[in-house]
């Protein structure tokens, strides 16, 4: 094979680009570009990059906020995940448990909370009706200023809350979403690997994109909310991929979404690649649900409330969760029909590439963010990229065509399916 591979070296700069085509155009690019850039604008910023000491904010907590905490089936760690909140630097929050029509002790344990003045209000449906019916349940009570809605077997640093909501100092911010790190990290490889990619694509790669605007995300996991704004949209749509839907909504009229990366939650990843694969499978299919079905007018110039930043977002994200996934394996196909068995050497070249340049990106994740590095995962950094590289694009490559032809959003176990089919008949 290494003959075939030397036989069919590049010679000349063409021949290059014919051959690593998709490292050179998507790749380095992508991983670079970024990472320059986030990393000079935190060079650049007054004060270091390193965390501040935290204490609790000085003087009245002026914007009340209104925590939801919605959940079927939580009540195992409903009392760990309220009495973790009562610790937080900010005070001027209420608390809101919404029991999503649970068949465990979740009433009975949200009732003794409320009894003993651990949270402001409970709530039951009776009836299961997914987290999105129960949030909107919850948001008819809330009267902060702000609102924000978590998972429940989420953890939070002690100064989350008042980290988050920062930016809503400035009237057009809508929506902030928050940093999330790994909780189990060390269960397995696979635990690891998400570790990893939390780092990137979260932690550096919303960083980015809130930088040049074209946030598109406010995880369900932990973000804020200006009231006003959410009501104003009628506030959640049923989901799976209720959290990519409310944000695009949200840009529509006008609001602004930005990043907190200093305010930090926690929370546990599937062990295995196979619950791995099903979590990816469910998230995926947003992609094809929201943004291609739902909200494909977005690239309509002649519409009326026509926005190029937000048309330019929405072919931001299709881009490199559709087109890059797709494309690598065009590419992989390509190889193999042009160079037999040589292709194996172009991969493997190809690879070390995308690892070195993961490595990188992944040193600069972890010197921006102080708090949650672990630089013992840089040993794991060659296996998560070969693990991402082909694994987790075949997943979402996978999602997309099953989403596509099957609509399989709409039978997701997620959200119970008397919804989602009246979901699909709207």
């Amino acid at each position: 094979m290494m003959d075939a591979i030397l036989r069919f070296l590049p010679t000349d700069a063409s021949e290059f680009l014919f051959m690593f085509w998709y490292a050179v155009i998507f790749e380095l690019p992508r991983f670079v570009f970024a990472t320059l850039a986030v990393a000079t604008a935190e060079v650049l910023k007054p004060g270091s990059v390193t965390r501040p000491h935290r204490q609790p904010m000085p003087g009245a907590s002026p914007l009340k906020v209104s925590l939801l905490l919605a959940g079927h089936n939580e009540g195992a760690c409903l009392t760990t995940a309220v009495l973790g909140l009562k610790e937080q630097t900010y005070k001027n929050i209420e608390i809101i448990v919404i029991d999503d029509g649970s068949t465990d002790d979740m009433a009975s344990v949200g009732q003794k909370l409320l009894a003993d003045g651990q949270i402001d209000i409970f709530l039951s449906t009776g009836l299961r009706g997914g987290k999105s019916a129960a949030a909107n349940f919850g948001l008819n009570y809330c009267t902060g200023d702000l609102v924000m809605i978590a998972d429940i077997d989420t953890s939070f640093d002690i100064d989350a809350i008042e980290t988050v909501i920062k930016p809503f100092v400035d009237p057009e911010v809508g929506a902030v979403s928050g940093n999330l790190a790994v909780r189990n990290p060390a269960e397995s490889a696979v635990t690891r690997y998400q570790s990893i990619q939390y780092l990137l694509s979260i932690s550096l790669g919303r960083r980015f994109s809130s930088m040049v605007g074209l946030l598109y995300i406010a995880s369900g996991a932990f973000a804020a909310f200006r009231r006003e704004a959410l009501q104003g949209i009628g506030g959640w749509e049923v989901g799976p991929g209720e959290d990519a839907d409310i944000t695009v909504k949200l840009r529509q009229c006008g609001w602004q979404i930005r990043f907190a990366p200093d305010a930090w939650a926690l929370t546990d990843v599937p062990v295995d690649a196979l619950s791995l694969a099903r979590q990816r499978l469910r998230w995926n299919r947003s992609l094809v649900r929201v943004r291609l079905r739902k909200f494909f007018p977005l690239f309509n110039p002649l519409r009326p409330n026509f926005s190029l930043s937000n048309a330019i977002g929405h072919i931001d994200i299709l881009f490199f969760q559709g087109v890059l996934p797709i494309s690598f394996y065009f590419y992989v196909l390509t190889l193999f029909a042009m160079y037999g068995s040589a292709a194996l050497g172009i991969l493997a070249i190809v690879s070390g590439a995308y690892i070195v340049t993961t490595m990188l990106a992944f040193i600069a994740a972890l010197a921006l963010n102080p708090a949650y590095a672990d630089w013992k995962l840089l040993i794991y950094v060659p296996g998560y990229s070969l693990f991402n590289a082909f694994f987790l694009r075949a997943v979402s490559v996978y999602s997309y065509l099953d989403e596509w032809f099957l609509r399989k959003s709409y039978k997701d176990s997620y959200v119970p399916s008397r919804v989602l089919d009246a979901a699909e008949k709207f």
